[in-house]
């Protein structure tokens, strides 16, 4: 409160906050309206859907509440905090409401969320793009956001350089958001998937932050914030989400990993990437994490780091990356492939049987 009684005028950074605590309000409201008007086996999905949506957003909102620097703003956290709650109990009491074996085909359904983490060179961008094809080809639709500023993950998708970022009119500027930049106000994250996410291989959606193409790196500034919001707020129910993290300890430090439920955090033979992946372990802690040894010849594991799955290297892989097309396409068979199918069963499990096998 401002001297005299009356109500102190909002910093950009504040109002910032409180607009995202709108536009996480309406990703929740489109969720619980979809969820109220599903039926049979789509029902049960839903709901579903909405209680880890608001697992994520009620951890996610923790941390504001104890932000000193927002203590201005402790009565519409407060606030917020009140609707989660509410919402979780409500979406809790429609899951304690299913079938035990309703909500066990429900649960096979749900979503995976995934963040890939790690040193640049490891190969976390193709192990990304791999896995979300994977992931499609099992019937699944799969959104895959990049959120790193080199172009390694379109082409280990199959895409090259096909343009993938969110355009202008999907983005806004704001002096409050990181780097002055915002997903546009009134566009919900499922709406930016549906109108500015590309196709890819396998039916894979594509969005990527901009790219570095000026010694300021404006287009990657412009869109980073926008392609967080968007992959922290898109839950449709069934859609598995894969987020290709900047490469090193720096956004999983900012958070960004918040989205996934499971991290997958690859490490190379070189000891400089050891290293970066022992600085990761702490922060992603708390969530389920697999650790991938990938372009391994014959060296021994790093010690401590013990992987679950091994994807050696291998020269097929190489050719590809270096012409710049995807391993899966081009290499569809090879060692490396088999490992990374073998990553996407230890995260959903063992792929459904088509219909007609016993």
């Amino acid at each position: 409160m401002a001297p005299g009684g009356q109500v102190a005028e909002r910093t950009a950074r504040q109002e910032a906050v409180l607009a995202s605590l709108d536009r996480q309000a309406a990703a929740l409201a489109h969720l619980e309206q979809a969820a109220g008007a599903a039926t049979g086996d789509d029902r049960a999905l839903a709901w579903l859907t909405v209680a880890a949506h608001l697992g994520r957003a009620r951890r996610d909102h923790a941390p504001l509440l104890a932000a000193r620097r927002l203590e201005a703003l402790a009565p519409e956290l407060a606030a917020h905090q009140a609707r989660l709650d509410d919402a979780q109990a409500a979406a809790q009491a429609a899951v304690d409401g299913l079938a035990p074996d309703e909500r066990a085909a429900a649960g096979r359904r749900l979503g995976r969320r995934v963040a890939v983490v790690g040193k640049g060179g490891a190969g976390k961008s193709m192990i990304a793009a791999t896995v979300a094809r994977l992931l499609a080809r099992r019937g699944r639709p799969v959104f895959l956001a990049d959120m790193d500023s080199s172009h390694g993950t379109g082409f280990s998708l199959g895409l090259g350089t096909a343009f993938a970022e969110l355009p202008p009119e999907a983005l806004e500027e704001h002096g409050g958001s990181a780097y002055g930049w915002r997903l546009a106000t009134g566009l919900l994250p499922h709406q930016a998937v549906e109108r500015h996410a590309v196709t890819g291989p396998d039916g894979v959606r594509f969005l990527t932050l901009g790219k570095i193409g000026d010694p300021a790196e404006q287009r990657a500034r412009r869109s980073v914030v926008a392609l967080r919001q968007v992959l922290g707020g898109f839950a449709e129910p069934g859609w598995d989400v894969v987020g290709d993290l900047e490469a090193g300890p720096t956004t999983p430090f900012e958070r960004y990993h918040a989205f996934a439920d499971q991290v997958v955090l690859v490490v190379g033979p070189a000891w400089r990437s050891a290293l970066t992946a022992r600085r990761l372990l702490p922060i992603v802690e708390g969530t389920p994490t697999v650790l991938v040894a990938n372009r391994f010849r014959h060296e021994p594991d790093h010690p401590g780091l013990e992987p679950a799955v091994r994807v050696p290297f291998d020269p097929a892989v190489v050719a590809a990356e270096r012409a710049g097309r995807a391993p899966l396409d081009e290499a569809p068979g090879s060692p490396a492939m088999a490992a990374c199918a073998e990553l996407v069963e230890l995260l959903a499990g063992p792929a459904p049987a088509k219909e007609g096998s016993p």
